[in-house]
């Protein structure tokens, strides 16, 4: 009889989705207090670069009662990654073409797992499984308040594909993506990223194509946080602009910079009367 030859999950290219503490790719090595999972998803490893080197390695995502795991195949000799859940302050999801990656931000807690967008419908499933568990359940539906810019097609689409279902909109505001036109001798036109804050009836939902300070054309970022969660939204102002800040659990604050043209629209959402326990300060 031939001999099974041992699994190897280093080898799989598809991300699934398993399930009520089965279907792991049994060459993980998952810590007991994870190892009875109610949701998991495995995450493949990166492709090569021309030096024939993995990007990453493949990952499994998990939720076990009340904590979140991330564990890394043995052969990265990482370390598990755990933390209860109402530890995790901001969540984030970007992708931008095949570049996608999640981030986890608390007190003493910061995780970022990339993945091939092949693998988004996989990924996509798991994570509103987390942020049913970790938004908890929504509240009352806000009155809709829209300041700024009309939202545009992009950013629109955007937003219908970050809700949840049954999560609605409340008080939102929008800067649209502007473009800077250059001056002699160079000429060169900038683009400046669009930024959506939204109060929705469960989180604080900050999508953009804001990437590492530049727009991105192709993929986009949402970030976000519960309402129960201690926020602190501000207006800050500074000698070349203002911008918001959006703190929690003691973990580096987002920062949104405010077009001068859009400062009242601005101060008006910082004093709207937002969902939950946030606290807002005009600086």
């Amino acid at each position: 009889m031939r001999e099974l030859t041992a699994i190897d999950s280093r080898s799989y290219v598809v991300a699934f989705e398993f399930r009520q503490g089965a279907g792991c790719p049994p060459d993980f090595h998952l810590p007991p207090a994870a190892a009875r999972f109610d949701e998991g998803v495995f995450v493949p490893r990166g492709d090569k670069d021309w030096l024939g080197r993995y990007a990453w390695p493949p990952r499994v995502l998990l939720l076990s009662g009340d904590e979140f795991w991330v564990v890394t195949h043995p052969s990265a000799n990482e370390a598990p990654c755990g933390r209860a859940i109402d530890r995790i302050s901001f969540a984030e999801s970007g992708h931008m073409l095949l570049r996608g990656w999640l981030g986890f931000r608390g007190a003493g807690f910061d995780c970022t797992v990339r993945y091939n967008t092949r693998g988004h419908p996989s990924v996509l499933g798991f994570m509103r499984h987390f942020r049913n568990r970790w938004l908890g359940a929504a509240r009352p539906a806000p009155s809709e308040v829209a300041l700024g810019d009309a939202l545009d097609m992009r950013f629109a689409n955007a937003l219908a594909d970050e809700l949840d279902p049954g999560e609605s909109v409340g008080t939102r505001f929008f800067q649209l993506p502007r473009q800077l036109k250059g001056h002699w001798p160079l000429r060169r036109s900038q683009w400046i990223p669009g930024d959506l804050l939204a109060v929705t009836s469960s989180r604080l939902l900050w999508l953009t194509d804001r990437d590492r300070g530049s727009r991105a054309q192709y993929g986009g970022i949402a970030s976000y946080a519960p309402l129960h969660a201690p926020l602190r939204l501000s207006l800050v102002s500074r000698p070349g602009g203002c911008h918001f800040e959006v703190h929690s659990g003691g973990v580096p604050p987002w920062v949104i910079p405010i077009a001068a043209e859009r400062r009242r629209d601005a101060e008006s959402f910082v004093a709207a009367p937002l969902q939950g326990p946030i606290a807002t300060l005009s600086a």
